[in-house]
């Protein structure tokens, strides 16, 4: 790392030099949602117009061999912390699951501390309550959009809510745009994620109409025009850069967080041809899986003041984009910065004939695999969920610069080839198409292979760090604070966690356990939120330590469970099925939703409070 160090040394005194006025580059790092690696016109799709992102890629650095994480909130925890997503504590989607650790620093964190203003819109998906959301984690400006909400959008401006008559799309380039030309003597940072082209499917109709006028059925006309209007936006944001001589002194970066997606909640799933359609380079799997149409991505990375445009074929994966800053702009991490696991992309750059690529990666997957009865890809991971997670059981690989193996891949379709004891190998240089499983022809490359891959495996299951739950922060000086009741960090008996519930709760003993910090002693109004009627008549409690309400549900939406004192020292608190007194014994509290902490005698419309979802 110390040649890479000294390379950025004397870039950053090169372009310091160069003008004096652009001390610092600004950087506009922009993701899509669900975008597939083909999704561009410039990768032969027959019908997808992307002329802002081709354009962009024959000005960029373009990494043609880029590789992110099967799904969203891995990947953005990996892009923005440079470490693997695991050690964050996100370890999938929802069902708290998607929270970042709160010990953990950004690279909005890293920039605001270096002279940088900084700003985010569009999809978070790292945290849904207070300490989590974007703008407590180093933006200044932040726009928390609600999933997925492409029309009339909707979500958290800088904490309050706020409704849109735009597209999601349109909404986001707006406020990135209004961000970057305020006047400051400041570089600004810029993360503009949108939520195109995830399900549902849903496009303005100028987009659409020409599509069906093509023959395409309006599910796909709306999928593609999902992508164009995303073009159309990225084309707005570099037009932006241009007309205000911005462009030659701005890092872009462009990326998708995972592969494609085949299905769609609104307008049902894709056709077999259609699907290949799609995916015109016949990369094997989707989003979820670790075949490479569900982690490969372009990376684009632009900045003319510096760089030349060229295609890098090396193996690059998304924790580089951490260290390549860091790296590019000659910051020093604080001593106590947890461990980068990413490297530096500088070198491959810069066309350093002489760099070994050190990169090994673990791809992990979201559906991390334990034996704990009713456990699924949202229940929490404790102790006895750990000690039941056996490697040979888990969806996972490992790659480097040239072989790629997988353990128990995904083979659900014809043509893919046939695994080896639940392996596969490729030699990613000679066949990236994952055509033909090498994993008995290179037994010591194998051997060496699934070592080190077990060998990770049990590093991460047995760091303290990893798949931590959240910790929900309690404060009196706010009108509410919010427990997510999909977010307990242990649930025993029936209990099952969900992605948006916490779902089983029926029998004496089912319970779950949460996390909390207390910022200042004080006494709470203690409310409970449930979907629907199902829990009527079952007694439940709460406690915290030695303290206990004791409460029988109702029909009621939101229900009073009484009050409590709290102080800094309670960490934690656990709701415990007592007795149920439903005629239907079988019933079950089947969709609590959350928990509500109100300062004792305050007055707050729970019932149409605006949470982030």
């Amino acid at each position: 790392m110390l040649k890479t160090t000294l390379i950025a040394i004397m870039l950053c005194s090169t372009f310091v030099c160069l003008a004096g006025e652009h001390k610092q580059p600004n950087i506009l790092l922009i993701s899509a949602d669900d975008m597939g690696f083909d999704d561009r016109s410039s990768q032969g799709h027959q019908y997808i117009k992307t002329p802002s992102l081709d354009t962009l890629a024959q000005q960029s650095v373009s990494f043609t061999d880029f590789n992110v994480s099967p799904v969203c909130s891995t990947t953005r925890a990996a892009l923005l912390t440079g470490r693997d997503f695991y050690k964050t504590g996100v370890s999938g989607v929802h069902g708290g699951r998607d929270y970042m650790h709160l010990s953990e620093t950004l690279i909005s964190n890293v920039l605001q501390n270096n002279n940088y203003r900084t700003g985010t819109w569009g999809k978070w998906h790292l945290g849904k309550t207070k300490g989590y959301l974007p703008e407590d984690r180093g933006f200044d400006e932040a726009y928390y959009a609600e999933l997925y909400q492409h029309k009339n959008s909707t979500g958290f401006l800088n904490g309050k809510p706020i409704k849109h008559k735009k597209w999601v799309s349109e909404v986001i380039t707006d406020y990135a745009i209004d961000f970057m030309k305020k006047p400051s003597d400041k570089p600004f940072f810029a993360y503009v994620s949108f939520l195109a082209p995830h399900e549902p499917w849903l496009a303005p109709e100028k987009y659409v109409k020409p599509l069906v006028e093509q023959g395409l059925r309006p599910a796909i006309a709306n999928l593609y025009g999902m992508v164009e209007e995303m073009d159309s936006n990225i084309g707005r944001l570099l037009t932006f850069l241009d007309k205000n001589k911005l462009a030659n002194n701005t890092i872009v970066i462009f990326l998708s967080d995972n592969g494609p997606w085949w299905d769609s909640s609104n307008l049902g799933a894709m056709t077999k041809e259609e699907w290949q359609q799609r995916n015109p380079s016949n990369l094997k799997g989707n989003k979820g899986q670790t075949w490479q149409n569900g982690i490969q991505s372009p990376l684009f990375m632009r900045w003319p003041a510096q760089w030349q445009a060229k295609e890098v074929t090396r193996y690059s994966e998304v924790k580089d984009i951490f260290p390549t800053l860091i790296d590019v702009l000659g910051i020093t991490l604080n001593e106590n910065h947890k461990d980068i696991d990413g490297y530096s992309l500088l070198p491959l750059i810069l066309n350093d004939k002489t760099y070994s690529n050190p990169r090994e990666t673990y791809i992990g997957s979201h559906d991390v695999i334990s034996r704990k009865h009713l456990f699924n890809q949202w229940t929490p991971i404790n102790t006895v969920a750990r000690d039941n997670m056996f490697f040979e059981d888990q969806k996972i690989g490992l790659r480097n610069e040239k072989y790629k193996l997988i353990l128990n891949p995904a083979l659900d379709r014809p043509g893919y080839p046939t695994s080896i004891d639940n392996y596969e190998l490729f030699d990613m240089q000679l066949d990236p198409l994952e055509t033909h499983n090498i994993f008995d022809d290179e037994p010591e490359i194998s051997r060496k292979m699934k070592k080190s891959l077990e060998s990770k495996f049990l590093s991460l299951r047995n760091d303290e760090n990893a798949y931590r739950t959240p910790v929900f922060i309690i404060d009196s000086n706010d009108d509410v604070s919010v427990v997510n009741g999909f977010g307990p960090s242990n649930t025993e008996g029936n209990t099952q966690s969900k992605a948006h519930v916490l779902s089983g709760l029926k029998a004496k003993g089912d319970l779950a356990t949460f996390q909390i910090k207390v910022n200042n002693n004080a006494d709470f109004d203690i409310y409970i939120k449930q979907r629907d009627t199902n829990g009527v008549g079952i007694v439940a409690s709460i406690s915290v330590g030695d303290k206990q309400l004791t409460h029988e549900f109702t029909e009621e939406s939101i229900q009073k469970v009484g009050s409590l004192s709290l102080d800094r020292k309670d960490t934690s608190f656990t709701f415990k099925v007592l007795k149920n007194n439903s005629y239907k014994p079988w019933t079950e509290i089947s969709t609590l939703r959350r928990f509500f902490f109100v300062p004792k005698g305050h007055k707050i419309d729970l019932l149409n409070l605006e949470i982030p979802q």
